[in-house]
Parts: structure tokens; C-alpha cells; sequence
């Protein structure tokens, strides 16, 4: 009707448009009113095409544009939920802001609502090694960034000792030696605050002050006393100077350091955005259909 009053003002007052049994009134109301008609149904339309507004077959239409299907007797509600997930996956997949929202949408919850996404977290990791005297073994950080550890070193064989032990980075040169003994049931621990034998300080024998440091690649490593440059090797030993690896002791030596883990993040949602047990689970479907492949997701609920 506003259309109409709109057109009915436009006309001079002598044409009595004011009069509602007049005969240009009666035509103006009929034209404005198919109008009027014509509006509700674009408007119609045009929500039809908006997520947030369609319903019943318009919704089914869409799901189709994305091969979603709505599932036996699935309300049109939870339906929107899925088929606007779908939607993200499709324009921003494996996003931060992508992730978020999706999981803003399954939970019901604002879009400004704050949820934390931890690119590598950091984790603790621990590498332990057996070896004796001229042993060489590799390993990585396993992070995306260079870390420098704690080392321990102990003795495994009963009745022996170490003695001025070193524990060298083959490929990149750094090393870390200790002038000094290590009895059975002691432990050398190294750490960046310097050296430790149980609880005693010994950080003055240690150069330098601090251990090597653990590459985020692949490297090789070395454990190294004074006897292993006496230690013999088949046919090109010097008979009675050299010594065979029977009866040399074993060495257990275990890096302990911090990791920010590849390919990996961790998301915390407040325990009250929950609204039931089964909304973890849903949360978790969600991030791995959205996630990129290879992509490790850790999902965490803080208070």
C-alpha cells in the first residue's frame, strides 16, 4: 500500500485521487498493489538465495550446489549449520579464520565469540641413546624450530666410569665437554644454566656453557671419551695400542627438549560454550573436515 500512496501523490488534486470511490483511484490501487506483489516476490527470491534466510527446498538447492544432502528428518536448522560449514570448507579451507568461524557456527555461537588457535604448541620430547665411546646415531628436533636441550649422561655397565665425556654435532660442529668423572649411580645433567652431577654444582668443568644445540633437520652426533681414539678398528688397528670395543662401558645419554610441532595446532574452547557431551565430539568432526590433510588438530577444553 505505500507504493500506491506514493503514485496517488504524484497526481494533481483536481484528478480527486484523494476520493476512494473515484474511478483513477480504484486503477492506481490495482496497479500498486501488483507491484507491490512484485517486490514481496523478488525479495522472496532473493532470501531464497541467502543461507541464513532460505528454507525447506531452497536450502535443499543449495546443499545441492555442494553435494550436501539433507539428512531423514533433519531440521532446517541444523541443516543451515551443516551447509554453511560446507560453504567455508569450499571458499577458505584450513584457514585459521575458516577453522574458527566453523566452529563458531557448530557450537551456535557469535561470531565475535573468542576461541584461542595455537599454531605449533609446544610439546616436551625426550630421545634416549645407548651407546659407547666413538658411537654415532642421528636424530631431528621434530620442530619447527631449533631447540636447545637438556642432556643426561649415566652409566649403564656396573664397575666402570666415565671419564672426560663429549657429545659433538657431526654436521654442524657444536659440541659440549665435561673435564671430569662420572661414577656409577651419578648423573651429568647439562643444561643451558650450565652442569649438574646429582645435586652437585660442576658447571666449571663444563666448555662451553651450554649444550649443542638440536636442529629442526636430520644431523649426526657423536659420544666421545679419551678411550674412543684408542678404540681399534679390524685390519687397520695398531696391535697393543689399540683397544677392541669388548669389556668398553655403556653410556646412556637421554636429550630432553622443548618442541613446537609441524603441521600441527591446538585449539581451546571454554568449557561453558559447550552445551553438552555430545558438542566435543561434533567440534572434532568439524575441525577434521575443514582441516588441511596432514594436519595434526588437538582440541582442548579450558575453563
Amino acid at each position: 500500500m505505500e507504493r500506491t500512496l506514493r503514485i496517488l501523490d504524484r497526481f494533481p488534486h483536481f484528478y480527486k485521487t484523494w476520493d476512494n470511490d473515484s474511478l483513477i483511484y480504484r486503477i492506481v490501487v490495482a496497479l500498486g498493489k501488483r507491484l507491490d506483489e512484485s517486490d514481496n516476490e523478488l525479495t522472496r527470491v532473493l532470501r531464497g538465495h541467502w543461507v541464513d534466510t532460505a528454507n525447506i527446498h531452497d536450502l535443499d538447492n543449495m546443499g545441492n550446489l555442494y553435494n550436501v544432502k539433507r539428512k531423514p528428518s533433519e531440521p532446517d536448522e541444523l541443516f543451515r549449520s551443516r551447509l554453511k560449514r560446507t560453504i567455508i570448507e569450499y571458499k577458505g579451507g584450513g584457514t585459521i579464520n575458516a577453522i574458527l568461524n566453523s566452529v563458531r557456527m557448530t557450537l551456535g555461537l557469535p561470531n565475535d565469540y573468542p576461541l584461542e588457535l595455537i599454531e605449533n604448541p609446544q610439546a616436551e620430547l625426550s630421545k634416549e641413546f645407548m651407546v659407547n665411546p666413538g658411537d654415532t646415531w642421528r636424530f631431528s628436533g621434530e620442530s619447527v624450530q631449533d631447540a636447545v636441550p637438556t642432556i643426561e649422561i649415566s652409566l649403564v655397565t656396573e664397575g666402570e666410569r666415565i671419564t672426560d665425556p663429549r657429545i659433538i654435532n657431526l654436521d654442524t660442529g657444536e659440541e659440549v665437554a665435561y673435564k671430569g668423572i662420572v661414577q656409577q649411580d651419578e648423573v651429568l645433567t647439562i643444561t643451558e644454566d650450565g652442569a649438574r652431577l646429582n645435586r652437585k654444582n660442576v658447571s666449571k668443568n663444563l666448555s662451553p656453557s651450554k649444550p649443542p644445540t638440536i636442529p629442526r633437520k636430520e644431523t649426526a652426533w657423536t659420544y666421545r671419551e679419551p678411550i674412543s681414539e684408542e678404540i681399534g678398528v679390524f685390519d687397520t688397528a695398531i696391535f697393543d695400542e689399540s683397544k677392541f670395543a669388548i669389556g668398553i662401558q655403556t653410556v646412556r645419554l637421554e636429550f630432553k627438549w622443548i618442541s613446537h610441532q609441524p603441521a600441527t595446532f591446538e585449539l581451546k574452547i571454554p568449557r561453558k560454550a559447550l552445551r553438552d557431551d555430545n558438542d566435543l565430539e561434533i567440534v572434532k568432526e568439524s575441525v577434521d573436515s575443514i582441516k588441511a590433510t596432514g594436519v595434526n588438530a588437538i582440541i582442548n577444553v579450558v575453563e
